[in-house]
């Protein structure tokens, strides 16, 4: 079994909802307090040897070229404030927030669903300052 099919099985066990886009990634919809829609794309890595899996999440959408400088002094103030989460302005210009992790298919399922809850929670409590960095 691979990791990324241990992770769809704990989901399923738990009646979670997913989306299955490929051999190696799944996206997990949620809603938070502070915005209505959290999508998480799992990426697992396709040597299934390494245990890698990253979680990404770019559904705050597209920073406006002048206020680019403002918003990534806020995510480097958000990356020393909380943990496991990076925040980063792409080079598309896309806001995002992303976790990494190395797993074992022995507790992938159950990992997976906590990095994903976790990213959730600090994705839901940070939205508002970003969103006062972007449009302030």
């Amino acid at each position: 079994m691979t990791n990324k099919e241990a992770y769809l099985r704990e989901m399923e066990k738990r009646d979670i909802k997913y989306i299955d886009i490929d051999d190696t990634r799944v996206k997990v919809r949620y809603t938070g307090e502070n915005t209505k829609s959290i999508e998480v794309i799992v990426i697992f890595d396709k040597n299934d040897e390494t245990g890698y899996v990253a979680l990404r999440c770019w559904s705050f959408g597209s920073i406006p070229e002048n206020k680019r400088s403002m918003v990534i002094n806020k995510c480097n103030e958000l990356n020393t404030h909380y943990r496991w989460v990076k925040f980063f302005v792409d080079n598309e210009g896309d806001l995002g927030v992303g976790m990494d992790a190395i797993i074992d298919v022995c507790t992938v399922g159950n990992i997976c669903i906590q990095l994903v809850d976790r990213m959730v929670g600090i994705y839901d409590e940070a939205y508002p300052e970003l969103m006062r960095a972007i449009w302030s």
